[in-house]
């Protein structure tokens, strides 16, 4: 399984050496990181519709989801989805507390720490999280393939 991780690791990796600016020409599209922030406005306002379907639709096909709130790993849009219907009924508002954006022609990573205002058992609450969204450049719309978010720990050693 190690193996695999490295290699897919690796292959990130070159996909993003390649796509760096030192390598870009004409057919890497023109994207700012003000671009790529609003791609966390899009995908926090999807939330807000309260339809799982609706923030599925942010994810390309292939993506993968390290979600918050679950130790399951999401793979597929319907395994997407499912995460969603339990996570909105918390009634989530995100708001990123810091990020840092990374271009790569077709690929832009961005990184952080974010909090959720959340309703649970009735009462409100906030969720603070580290993020990671890595977007790419799928046709005409840039989608998340890899999103990974984890709360951040209660004691640091």
């Amino acid at each position: 399984m190690r193996t695999i991780t490295l290699f897919i690791v690796g292959l990130f990796a070159l996909r993003l050496l390649v796509c760096s600016p030192a390598y870009a020409d004409a057919s890497c599209p023109t994207v700012t990181k003000t671009d790529i922030a609003a791609l966390f406005e899009q995908w926090d306002q999807s939330l807000q519709t309260g339809n799982p379907s609706e923030v599925a639709k942010n994810y390309a096909d292939d993506a993968i989801l390290v979600p918050t709130v679950s130790n399951k790993l999401r793979h597929t849009q319907p395994e997407i989805e499912d995460y969603f219907q339990r996570f909105l009924s918390l009634k989530p508002d995100g708001r990123i507390k810091e990020q840092n954006i990374q271009i790569y022609c077709d690929v832009a990573v961005n990184s952080g720490i974010y909090t959720f205002a959340v309703i649970k058992d009735g009462q409100p609450s906030e969720v603070k999280a580290r993020f990671t969204f890595v977007y790419r450049r799928l046709g005409d719309r840039w989608l998340i393939v890899d999103h990974h978010s984890s709360e951040m720990p209660e004691k640091t050693i």
